[in-house]
């Protein structure tokens, strides 16, 4: 994603997340290799474990491990999750999760902060790397490829069927991490899924995680992510043809979020 010099983050309309990303000292990457030498492994024997247990069991009696490692590996590097707003959930109801994407650890905060059975979209090309592939395979994401419509279609249907089924799914609409917090343009799949299914859309923001970690460096700074979970968005009465406004309308709800955690944060 381009940083655009068009945004300024002392704007207070500044379409994202302002928290400070001081740059990496000499002690930050010290301090990252102790990190990486502890979670490394971590990730490496929950990753091995749930790929064998895969052969005796499903995902979703796996869920239960899942979030427990959710919980450990954030743990392990120092950082700290908080989540607000989980009153808005119904863990009983499925829905189309829609989040920023800021770094690496997203994912285990997104699982925290999740209270039902849910799997995400993964790009395809992610289920190739050594370890990580086994395990994204073995504990149920889904590939898809914007560059391939047939892979992505088959993602698609089976996103599809889990909803229809009662289980939640978790999209990163922008496709990428951000390089400058601002949250850039959705794409429409995640949201002609929820219109297909008839289920609701959850906008959530993430604050705070560039701070900590950002994309296209490899150290990694102790501190406090925050996941902000929003108001269910419906997708009552609409067709497929508004999917493209409802991917818009989402994304200012989760800019909507970030900003107002600027203010309450005094950095705006």
């Amino acid at each position: 994603m381009t940083i655009s010099p068009h945004l300024n983050t002392n704007d207070p309309d500044f379409p994202g997340d302002v928290s400070p990303q001081p740059p990496f000292g000499l002690l930050d990457a010290f301090r990252s290799i102790g990190i990486w030498s502890i979670g490394a492994p971590h990730l490496a024997f929950w990753a091995a474990y749930v790929t064998a247990a895969s052969r005796f069991s499903t995902s979703k009696k796996m869920d239960r491990t899942l979030k427990f490692m959710s919980r450990a590996i954030p743990a392990a590097a120092g950082i700290k999750v908080e989540v607000e707003g989980s009153a808005h959930l119904n863990p009983k109801k499925p829905y189309v999760y829609v989040i920023n994407h800021v770094n690496i650890f997203d994912m285990f905060v997104i699982y925290q902060a999740i209270p039902q059975f849910a799997r995400s979209l993964e790009h395809v090309s992610h289920f190739s790397w050594p370890l990580f592939g086994p395990f994204i395979t073995a504990a149920g994401q889904i590939p898809v490829d914007p560059q391939n419509k047939k892979l992505t279609a088959r993602g698609l249907k089976k996103a599809l069927t889990m909803l229809k089924s009662g289980d939640s799914i978790v999209v990163l609409p922008e496709g990428e991490r951000t390089l400058d917090g601002s949250v850039g343009k959705f794409f429409p799949g995640a949201f002609r899924l929820a219109i297909q299914a008839k289920v609701q859309i959850i906008p959530m923001a993430i604050h705070g995680g560039r701070t900590v970690s950002r994309r296209g460096d490899w150290r990694v700074r102790p501190g406090k992510m925050k996941v902000i979970i929003g108001e269910p968005v419906s997708t009552d009465g609409l067709t497929i043809r508004d999917a493209e406004t409802l991917a818009d309308t989402c994304r200012s709800h989760v800019i909507g979020l970030l900003q107002l955690e600027n203010q309450r944060s005094g950095l705006v």
